[in-house]
């Protein structure tokens, strides 16, 4: 069995994969920054369309969606006197978008909230214990049924 390798520096060249590289370091530490000193609370961003279809029932037995985008963090240790903040806008005809903190480890604990009308807010958890926390956005239908459009950041701040 052959493996396909490619190397960087064989695609692009030795000197700009070594400047690709140090431009990407860079934003890490530039971003590990901002977000040490409270400048750039973000750690994370999702985005989806969510619809159900009817096919001949009585209940939506399908869903139609248009691409769901996620960047950032969804995992993350947060530290105690932190407050995990997620900001949203959300389009909301039918269901409610559910947005959950998961603490991971040493006696776990979720904390979720369910949006069901359209418009932006915020919802903040207090982070009572130092820990790895998930963070994670659903939809979930109301009466077999959900149709809406988000986009929810989230990060910290002291």
């Amino acid at each position: 069995m052959t493996e396909l390798q490619i190397s960087l520096p064989r695609v692009i060249g030795a000197r700009r994969a070594l400047l690709v590289g140090a431009a990407l370091m860079t934003g890490i530490v530039l971003w590990a920054a901002a977000y040490g000193a409270g400048l750039c609370p973000w750690l994370g961003y999702t985005s989806q369309s969510l619809r159900s279809i009817n096919i001949g029932g009585r209940l939506p037995v399908a869903q139609m969606g248009t691409g769901r985008v996620r960047l950032g963090f969804g995992t993350f240790v947060f530290f105690a006197g932190q407050t995990i903040v997620l900001s949203y806008d959300a389009q909301i005809d039918d269901g409610c978008m559910s947005m959950h903190v998961w603490r991971m480890l040493g006696g776990s604990a979720d904390f979720n909230r369910c949006v069901a009308t359209s418009g932006k807010g915020e919802w903040t958890v207090p982070v009572t214990a130092t820990g790895l926390y998930h963070i994670f956005v659903t939809s979930r239908p109301i009466k077999g049924r959900w149709d809406m459009s988000y986009a929810v950041w989230w990060g910290a701040r002291r």
